[in-house]
């Protein structure tokens, strides 16, 4: 795939420009969360009602954690640090890609594989320590035995299929929203318009890609914990 221009071009000579969005992603996140924590331990039990950044993503962190403990049952809160840390840096890598010029690591499909790969292993290994091995792959071959030797290669490849799923759904909907908005600012004249609104249709789609890679990944976990049946 060819990348709209960016600032991460720069580097290219030495560094990938998938490690150098990377890299200035990890910048971000670490900010915010030093703005944030440095917020909540200034701030009063109750809050002043104003609109803050670090108002904004307590909010967003909370709307996670309810969803975590509906979809991951009780143990929820052993993997909120994993789903939440993740649910995040996708948010913030998404918002970067809005920045002409800029961008983020979730237009580059090794970050996202690996993010992916991440979050089934993670599913995965939850399951094994939650079940055993023997429980585990009873999720592969689940109602009568008889059946097993057709339902356990279907459900392997639906395990190995979600790393896909996860990975191109994020990669194309990020990669081209950035490279419509780059089509856009060639063009004289359009490109004082067309981008704005297209810019504004990317900010949705970065809440709601983040939301769906976040949620799928807790679904995936959710579904490791309960007993195969």
């Amino acid at each position: 795939m060819q990348h709209p221009p960016n600032v991460y071009a720069l580097f290219e000579g030495t560094v990938s420009m998938a490690l150098t969005s990377l890299g200035a992603a990890v910048v971000v996140v670490l900010l915010l969360s030093l703005w944030v924590r440095n917020a909540v331990a200034k701030s009063d039990v109750i809050p002043d009602g104003r609109i803050t950044v670090p108002a904004i993503i307590e909010l967003l962190f909370e709307g996670i954690a309810n969803l975590g403990r509906d979809v991951m049952g009780p143990n929820w809160a052993r993997f909120m640090p994993l789903v939440g840390t993740l649910g995040f840096f996708i948010l913030v890598s998404n918002l970067m890609g809005i920045v002409p010029g800029g961008g983020g690591p979730t237009q580059f499909v090794e970050t996202n594989l690996t993010w992916a790969l991440m979050a089934v292993v993670v599913s995965e290994v939850a399951c094994i320590r939650e079940h055993g091995v023997v429980g585990w792959l009873r999720h592969f071959s689940p109602g009568p035995l008889w059946i097993a030797p057709l339902i356990f290669p279907i459900e392997v490849f639906s395990h190995l299929i979600r790393i896909g799923s996860l990975t191109i759904r994020l990669t194309a909907n990020m990669f081209a929203d950035h490279t419509l908005v780059a089509i856009f600012l060639t063009f004289p004249f359009v490109q004082f318009f067309v981008p704005s609104a297209i810019m504004g249709m990317g900010l949705f789609i970065a809440f709601v890609q983040a939301f769906i890679f976040t949620y799928l990944s807790m679904s995936y976990i959710g579904q490791a914990l309960e007993e195969a049946h």
